[in-house]
């Protein structure tokens, strides 16, 4: 199933990367200055792993069960195109797992690739940050998402939508202290699909 996802959705992106772009098809809204993107999704977790440092042993390397594991997420990201095919911006959020349970609060960088100047556009992107210390000051940590999207136009107005899908991993700390002193951290590996509108 995600291999015929990610099938599809690659050859939607070079199919369109190839079209050619005309003055008409240019977005005079949505590909310079400040930009918003607020998104909801999921994030499906593939592997899950606690690691603990054991005095004498070394780091240990404890499988976690993620058959039912899933993560909710709402975030939003503010931003500033520096040309019609790059963004640069910080985005904050808050993303809840499921089986383990812990909520994370992501702060992160994120870049974007486009793939032409159109209304509608193929791109890829890359957020890398960390996770802010909530409950109690212990589960922070840092994150990553690589991955791709199509940002897409639903009128000729400043309505426009982007459907994300990437690779997401987290290591999330559960004594408080930063991922590199840690003695024990829980790590999520997964796939991140997101919905998001840009204003």
């Amino acid at each position: 199933m995600i291999k015929s996802i990610w099938t599809f959705l690659l050859t939607l992106i070079f199919s369109s990367s190839v079209l050619a772009q005309t003055e008409s098809n240019k977005d005079v809204y949505r590909n310079k200055g400040y930009f918003n993107i607020t998104r909801i999704g999921a994030i499906k977790v593939n592997k899950a792993k606690l690691e603990t440092f054991a005095l004498g042993e070394g780091v240990i390397n404890r499988d976690i069960s993620s058959s039912n594991s899933m993560a909710y997420s709402l975030q939003t990201i503010n931003g500033y195109f520096f040309n019609p095919y790059f963004s640069a911006g910080l985005g904050i959020g808050l993303d809840g797992y499921h089986n383990p349970n812990y909520n994370t609060m992501p702060a992160f960088l994120d870049l974007r690739f486009y793939f032409n100047d159109g209304k509608g556009s193929p791109y890829v992107f890359v957020d890398y940050g960390t996770l802010v210390k909530i409950e109690n000051g212990t589960n922070n940590g840092n994150m990553a998402n690589l991955g791709f999207g199509y940002k897409i136009p639903l009128n000729d107005k400043r309505f426009i939508i982007v459907t994300d899908l990437s690779y997401s991993y987290k290591a999330v700390s559960n004594d408080g202290l930063s991922i590199r002193r840690s003695e024990s951290y829980i790590v999520f590996k997964g796939i991140f699909m997101s919905l998001g509108i840009i204003l």
